[in-house]
């Protein structure tokens, strides 16, 4: 069964409505719900996510979407312990020309460990560490 890895920016299209890429998002989503893709995503993502729905938004908005994440039956939320956070940490030291996120990293991380190689994000750091789009 295919997995996709979700990020902050698929995440944040989806539940943004003005966010610019909210009106490709939402039939993306229901594209990976119908094929019944694993959907992964991380603590470190999630706590992304609700941030920057806060930022742009509201705390009503950011905690609609925390409860939606948090609850859902569909999501397998990854969460960054030691390990991952270690080698994240290794691999991050390593981007001396890129400006990838610690979470962007962990994300990478997680991904290699768990061999995902799609992610539903708009985020084109993904691009630039080999990972394909969608979105």
């Amino acid at each position: 069964m295919e997995k996709v890895f979700v990020d902050t920016s698929g995440w944040v299209a989806l539940f943004v409505a003005n966010d610019k890429d909210h009106k490709k998002a939402a039939p993306i989503f229901d594209d990976l719900k119908r094929l019944k893709v694993l959907i992964y995503t991380s603590d470190y993502v999630i706590d992304e996510t609700i941030t920057t729905i806060l930022a742009r938004g509201n705390h009503k908005q950011s905690v609609f979407a925390g409860k939606v994440l948090l609850t859902s039956e569909i999501i397998k939320i990854v969460h960054i312990f030691p390990d991952y956070f270690q080698s994240a940490w290794k691999l991050y030291q390593k981007y001396k020309d890129k400006n990838f996120s610690f979470t962007d990293v962990t994300s990478f991380t997680v991904m290699k460990d768990l061999n995902i190689n799609r992610a539903f994000a708009f985020d084109r750091e993904f691009i630039q560490a080999g990972i394909e789009l969608i979105g």
